[in-house]
């Protein structure tokens, strides 16, 4: 599939005890239906799960941390010293992401023009969503496909992520475990920090506006990836004691290092995400609503960012420890979950399809009553399905074509790269891929 990143390439010694985390596949699934859901599910009446479907903030929290955690898990061991592997980088972790959300934008933009009846939004305005900058200088103007937002976030930290992969490999040398736990500890504040302190200053309550600058502004996920790349480090560090101890290994069970290692098993991580999960959905579930993207709904934005990072740090063990993996390795929510980027960038411009069909139609499509809410359930359920299908389509005969373009171009500039640094070496010597003269 076109989104398979979630290969293991775990620290030295640990590629034996790691294995693919298919279970984070089957949490993408969740966590777009989730998103989908809290946008576009019918609202006929009050309910216990109201508050938590309204939430989806909460989800976009967990692919962001995800997105810092798979990035470092994957890269982490790979040399990304020279400016070759840096450009392959680039071009294979965020060319696919930029050229899917530039067409995600342009499904957006015709659902637009249609909307305004045949009228374009400002160009320069435009441009600037394409570009990315946008959410930088203004958070609130959504671009035409709204939650595009969230590749603008994720771009400078996947941009700097060969800063960031020397940042954290410094404190680890400097520091071990306690010194990636405790600059973890220091990134969940700057996370969520800011908000809770704006939320105390102003008498518990903080305006949407405002909120919008915690969640949509770039710099405010950064502190979210770091904190999922760092939690990655932590579990490569750890990976070693994922399965029983070897004899060679093995201390007194009573000593600090026997401790360790205890700790360090994949049994006791798998309950750790178990319970860092269940805290999240608790939370979600029980805490009332304080309306709409304001008051402490803000501070969901990325006050569970620190048992994301520990469900990820703890389900990583042995490939997928704990309940909670086992269930997320369902084959059916695997397959979905591949194409969990797509639904997510394509759900407004396909939802506003449904809507545009219902008017057609007569009413027989409507997912929509004469207020523009959506009431419909059975136009719901049509629209999630056809969702979910259309995505799939198009990651594997559009999305994936145009990855392994990438992956050619990225493969033919290496070893361009290559034969250059070998005509320097050593002039007399003659490029592999230029074709000799038939003079």
């Amino acid at each position: 599939s076109s989104q398979t990143i979630l290969g293991a390439m775990g620290a030295p010694g640990a590629a034996k005890s790691e294995k693919q985390l298919d279970h984070l596949n089957g949490a993408r699934c969740l966590a777009s239906t989730w998103i989908v859901c809290g946008h576009f599910l019918p609202r006929l009446m009050d309910s216990s799960f109201s508050a938590a479907r309204d939430r989806g903030n909460v989800a976009v929290n967990f692919f962001i941390i995800m997105s810092g955690f798979i990035t470092q898990w994957v890269y982490a061991t790979r040399i990304l010293g020279g400016w070759d592997q840096i450009k392959t980088y680039y071009i294979r972790r965020v060319g696919r992401v930029v050229l899917t959300t530039w067409v995600a934008m342009c499904f957006g933009m015709l659902v637009v023009v249609v909307r305004m009846k045949g009228h374009f939004p400002e160009f320069g305005y435009v441009l600037r969503c394409y570009l990315f900058v946008e959410p930088w200088l203004d958070p609130i103007d959504w671009c035409p496909n709204g939650q595009t937002w969230t590749v603008a976030a994720l771009l400078p930290s996947w941009f700097l992520y060969p800063l960031i992969r020397r940042l954290i490999a410094g404190v680890e040398r400097s520091g071990g475990s306690y010194g990636l736990a405790a600059f973890s500890v220091v990134l969940w504040c700057l996370s969520a920090g800011p908000a809770f302190l704006l939320y105390f200053s102003q008498g518990l309550t903080i305006q949407e506006k405002q909120g919008a600058w915690f969640y949509i502004w770039p710099p405010s996920q950064m502190p979210d990836f770091l904190l999922g790349a760092v939690a990655a480090a932590i579990a490569q560090r750890h990976a070693v004691f994922t399965r029983e101890p070897e004899p060679q290994l093995s201390v007194a069970a009573d000593s600090i290092e026997g401790k360790v290692q205890i700790w360090q098993g994949s049994r006791l991580r798998g309950l750790l995400a178990d319970a860092s999960l269940l805290v999240v959905f608790l939370v979600c579930l029980l805490v009332p609503s304080d309306g709409h993207r304001q008051g402490w709904e803000v501070l969901f934005d990325h006050g569970l960012s620190g048992f994301f990072a520990l469900f990820l740090y703890g389900s990583a063990a042995d490939g997928g420890s704990g309940l909670a993996a086992k269930l997320l390795r369902h084959e059916g929510l695997i397959a979905l979950g591949a194409y969990s980027f797509e639904v997510f960038l394509f759900q407004f411009p396909v939802h506003e399809l449904w809507v545009v069909m219902g008017q057609l139609s007569g009413g027989y499509f409507s997912m929509r009553d004469s207020k523009n809410i959506d009431n419909n359930s059975v136009g719901f359920m049509g629209f999630f399905l056809s969702l979910w299908l259309m995505c799939g389509l198009y990651a594997e005969h559009i999305e994936a074509p145009l990855v392994r373009w990438l992956r050619e171009i990225s493969t033919r500039e290496r070893y361009l790269d290559s034969d250059a640094a070998s005509l320097r070496t050593h002039p007399e010597a003659e490029p592999l891929n230029q074709p000799t003269s038939s003079a």
